[in-house]
């Protein structure tokens, strides 16, 4: 079998969307989250999409000091909670999202967080008692599973569904 040229090879791969994450909690393991503006009802962690010529630890410290205003160290990178897949849906391609470690916020720190306007109109830290009742499952189970791995140190590998059809 003959072998396609690098460029051809690369137009039979699937193309795709990789995130960076980032979980923080105050000291007492509360998860912090973000309120979208693009839509009231999500909440999210810290973080965004990859640009050219970045790696996801990078993105995550861009996207963090973006949305919240807080600087992470660019080395050494955060420790890994979870590897997430989102399958590709209707016009969406597949989407990879790495969540990282941020550690535990003191209450000077989330007292100073700036939000973008932009993006979020809020910010929260709740136990996950409160968030169960707030959450999609699909968010709550992010959630979830990025504590648990924080918990155990054993990074979690999430198979979440894709973005919904349109009806």
């Amino acid at each position: 079998m003959a072998q396609l040229p690098l460029a051809d090879h690369l137009r039979t791969l699937p193309h795709g969307i990789l995130f960076g994450l980032v979980h923080f909690t105050d000291t007492e393991g509360n998860p912090l989250l973000l309120k979208s503006v693009y839509d009231p009802e999500v909440w999210q962690l810290a973080g965004g999409n990859l640009e050219f010529d970045s790696e996801p630890w990078h993105c995550a410290r861009r996207e963090v000091l973006e949305e919240t205003g807080l600087v992470l160290p660019a080395e050494p990178a955060a420790p890994l909670l979870a590897l997430l897949f989102l399958p590709a849906a209707g016009e969406w391609p597949f989407r990879v999202g790495v969540v990282f470690d941020g550690g535990a916020l003191s209450a000077e720190q989330l007292a100073g967080l700036v939000l973008d306007p932009a993006e979020h109109t809020e910010f929260a830290v709740r136990p996950l008692t409160e968030w169960r009742t707030v959450l999609s499952p699909v968010r709550l189970a992010l959630v979830e599973a990025v504590a648990e791995a924080r918990r155990t140190g054993r990074a979690a590998y999430l198979h979440l569904p894709g973005p919904r059809r349109p009806s």
